[in-house]
């Protein structure tokens, strides 16, 4: 697990990694595929509430962070984990930042976005006032942060901060305030620890209909980092379906 931002450290060479990481070919498949382990997860939110802290140390007080969006499902299990750093944020002169939730649908499966992002659970807060901040857990084409910075000004936010682990567009960091940690190239399918089954259960299938044995398609799935019990309990299933 990274601990230190010491240059002549093991964790210096993880953190410059995971800062501009590099998925797995897979044979047969146009995506590359970044599997995420628990504990870097942990690692790289912590380091996100990092840095928003310090964004919001440069901030006015009017112009602090006081409300938090997670939009489900990929911002529910950063936000989750930032939620234990920002809500609970002793330092002086950082505001405790309420967090809720707003339910999007933004992909029919991996590499499959949809044309336009639609509500599926309505806003659990209210953001009238306030500097709102949208969290993801990726920002590919910029499309559903667009959508949801527009959907929270039509709530009467004053203004929105993006915070996102990995961003894909970094013309977002033009268009808004972002808050971010790495920048993954395009053709990267990022498999998060909410959604391995999901990815499994859904690329199997399509590796299957190029060619691919199940032998082959265990042997995707571990060169890409899944662990042999998620290999065996799900792999024969989806591989048959």
């Amino acid at each position: 697990m990274i601990a230190t931002h010491n240059d002549s450290s093991p964790e210096a060479a993880q953190l410059a990694f995971w800062q501009q990481p590099q998925g797995v070919v897979v044979p047969g498949d146009e995506l590359r595929f970044l599997y995420i382990p628990d504990d870097v997860e942990a690692w790289m939110v912590a380091e996100l509430a990092r840095r928003v802290a310090a964004y919001q140390l440069q901030r006015p007080a009017g112009d602090q962070i006081t409300k938090a969006v997670m939009v489900a499902m990929g911002g529910l299990l950063p936000g989750v984990l930032l939620h234990d750093h920002l809500a609970y944020d002793p330092t002086p002169g950082i505001p405790a930042i309420e967090f809720g939730m707003l339910g999007v649908q933004c992909y029919a499966g991996p590499g499959q976005p949809l044309d336009t992002p639609w509500v599926v659970q309505d806003l659990t807060i209210n953001v009238a006032g306030q500097v709102t901040a949208v969290i993801e857990d990726l920002v590919d084409l910029g499309g559903t942060a667009k959508f949801v910075r527009q959907y929270l000004h039509s709530r009467g936010a004053r203004a929105t901060v993006l915070i996102a682990p990995f961003l894909k567009n970094p013309q977002m960091l033009d268009e808004m305030d972002v808050i971010w940690f790495g920048m993954v190239p395009k053709d990267t399918w990022i498999i998060t620890p909410r959604e391995r089954v999901e990815t499994l259960v859904k690329r199997v299938p399509y590796w299957r209909s190029k060619g691919a044995s199940q032998a082959e398609c265990a042997a995707n799935l571990a060169a890409i980092g899944y662990p042999p019990y998620l290999i065996e309990r799900y792999l024969p299933l989806a591989y048959g379906a």
